[in-house]
């Protein structure tokens, strides 16, 4: 029988973290420390795989156990989520491919968007280069010229921006941001600051020749998006993007009451205000799981809640 659950997240800890804003405001209550990113949805078995308590399982496993419940094509759980609070700077990274990270550890790849929640007025992101050629990329990395290489932009709260795989990019200092992607964890690193991991006492590993073979050259100039938001049934809703095989991201606002239908499966996750779904409760910093067709979505409380769910590439 399908029900709707809560999903209890998973915490690792962040050699950029360290703030208390995910424990104050959010009501992550952990050992885990510095703590500065949260997965609300993740699923990867041995790995990152968050906790379902009313059902006794992992998320991976209720994937694996209640396909019913979520009604994809893939073997996988498609989506994961988290929350980042950075008291430092993200290293320069990218994400490959779904061909290179099969190859590089059987992995896929994992395209990605953010939405900002807050930030500071100086607040930024790393996003993109500004080399034209692969020649030019690799020399500047190797003589450090990142002044010269690195594209930064202002982050505007609620703005939101879409990654595709082989963008360079960093979350900066203090800007808090909402994550959406493809449940898959390969990363490669091009610049870490020269940083000392506090438990390795050594620098982070580093991946230069790999962000060199799968960086996308000319960079895309992506920028941030202001979304429109409509009134529906007491809800304002922000629709991000809904496309097969990749994510649906829509944002729900509720002041009182309102309701929402959505065919597909849903995570919904707060982040900021409380109230309930269906008489679930729901605080900052929780996540529940809503079934495929579980019909119409009931929302009492005052909550800013986003909703993470997947289409199905071959329907």
């Amino acid at each position: 029988m399908k029900k709707i659950v809560k999903i209890m997240p998973h915490y690792e800890p962040r050699m950029w973290g360290g703030g208390t804003r995910l424990k104050e405001e959010f009501h992550y209550d952990t050992d885990v420390s510095p703590l500065g990113e949260v997965y609300n949805v993740v699923a990867l078995p041995g790995h990152a795989d968050c906790e379902v308590p009313e059902m006794n399982c992992t998320l991976s496993e209720l994937y694996d156990q209640k396909p019913e419940w979520f009604e994809c094509e893939t073997k996988q759980l498609t989506v994961r989520v988290n929350i980042l609070d950075p008291m430092e700077d993200l290293s320069i990274q990218i994400h490959p491919d779904d061909t290179f990270a099969k190859a590089y550890n059987g992995g896929r790849g994992k395209p990605e968007a953010w939405v900002i929640l807050d930030a500071p007025k100086d607040g930024y992101i790393e996003f993109g280069h500004w080399a034209n050629t692969k020649e030019e990329f690799m020399e500047w990395t190797r003589q450090k010229e990142w002044k010269k290489l690195l594209r930064y932009l202002s982050t505007p709260i609620d703005g939101f921006i879409d990654i595709p795989t082989g963008t360079l990019h960093a979350i900066g200092k203090g800007v808090l941001t909402y994550n959406i992607s493809r449940n898959a964890d390969l990363t490669l690193r091009l610049y870490d600051y020269d940083r000392i991991d506090p438990g390795t006492r050594k620098k982070r590993e580093i991946q230069p020749q790999e962000v060199f073979e799968n960086v996308n050259i000319p960079d895309k100039r992506i920028e941030f998006q202001m979304f429109p938001s409509s009134f529906e049934f007491g809800c304002k809703v922000t629709r991000y993007g809904d496309e097969p095989g990749l994510y649906t991201l829509f944002r729900l606002q509720i002041d009182e009451k309102g309701k929402f239908l959505h065919d597909r499966f849903a995570f919904y996750t707060c982040v900021k205000g409380q109230g309930t779904i269906n008489d679930i409760p729901i605080r900052q910093g929780e996540t529940i799981l809503v079934p495929a067709d579980m019909g119409w979505m009931h929302f009492e409380g005052k909550m800013d809640l986003f909703l993470a769910s997947y289409r199905n590439e071959n329907v």
